[in-house]
């Protein structure tokens, strides 16, 4: 029997134990033996391959495509997260008003949320082909020349990032509108009745007080982002000439095209590293 003191102090420890043992069997222990697939050559329908130590990360550093991919993969993160938080808080803002009709735009704007990434794919292939879309459609009555959207590689990556931010901001929107809703209406009241100009209220009121919502939008956004793959999948396959490829991409492309079974772990421990960086780095500048 071990003593009460004892026991009063390993009963938290028993009760994490059950999930610490789903963590390890479907996390912990699958990052393990990714990171030992990326020191062997495996191939497909066997075991481990041979032992080959670091070669896969140093034939990973000297390709130059790797390199372009993560910086269009750094690019589309950086460019996609902002955009569509600033959007989602903005929208959050207007909607948080004491207007009539709100319900109907809450309901519009989180549509493409809810709506499965093949039917936006092929609604976004739609809006931007280049032969009579939709979006040429209104240049070509505004007197713009069309914009070869999803064909030429200067547009593609912005074309993928424009089509992100449209279908995850009604996400961003909601759980901002929740922030918004559960502020302490006190402390707004009283900076008003103060005097405090509106703007003034959002930068040193309101914005610090949704940073725990800024954070978790922050750290979902920027998971999601890195984890992209559908919308490259089913709309570019990574073109053209691979303006459009991205980690996740690669990675796919690596184990399933080229059955390159050891790169392909190599690119997913690299993209996790990466992550959990950019989320260290990120949580320690939201929580100071």
């Amino acid at each position: 029997m071990m003593p009460p003191r004892v026991m009063a102090a390993a009963r938290p420890y028993l009760y994490l134990t059950p999930t610490l043992a789903v963590l390890a069997a479907f996390t912990y222990f699958p990052i393990a033996r990714l990171a030992e697939m990326s020191l062997r050559a495996p191939s497909v329908g066997t075991s481990l391959g041979p032992w080959i130590g670091l070669s896969a990360y140093a034939k990973l550093f000297a390709n130059p495509l790797f390199w372009r991919v993560l910086g269009q993969t750094i690019l589309f993160v950086f460019a996609s997260v902002p955009i569509a938080m600033a959007l989602a808080l903005g929208l959050a803002l207007l909607l948080d008003q004491p207007l009539r009709g709100l319900s109907v735009f809450r309901v519009l704007y989180y549509t493409p949320v809810v709506m499965p990434t093949v039917a936006v794919a092929a609604l976004a292939l739609w809006m931007f082909n280049a032969n009579g879309g939709i979006v040429d459609y209104f240049l070509r009555s505004l007197g713009i020349a069309p914009v070869p959207w999803l064909v030429e590689s200067k547009w593609a990556l912005p074309t993928l990032i424009l089509i992100a931010v449209w279908k995850n901001v009604g996400y961003y929107m909601i759980i901002y509108l929740a922030g918004l809703q559960s502020l302490p209406r006190a402390v707004l009241d009283a900076a008003r009745l103060d005097g405090a100009r509106p703007i003034m209220r959002f930068f040193t009121i309101t914005l610090p007080l949704l940073r725990p919502t800024t954070f978790f939008i922050t750290v979902v956004a920027l998971i999601g982002s890195f984890q992209v793959f559908d919308f490259v999948n089913l709309m570019t396959q990574g073109g053209p000439s691979n303006a459009t490829n991205v980690l996740v991409y690669f990675a796919y492309q690596n184990g399933f095209e080229y059955l390159q079974l050891g790169m392909a772990a190599a690119i997913s421990l690299i993209m996790f590293a990466l992550v959990l960086g950019i989320l260290g780095l990120v949580a320690g500048a939201l929580n100071r």
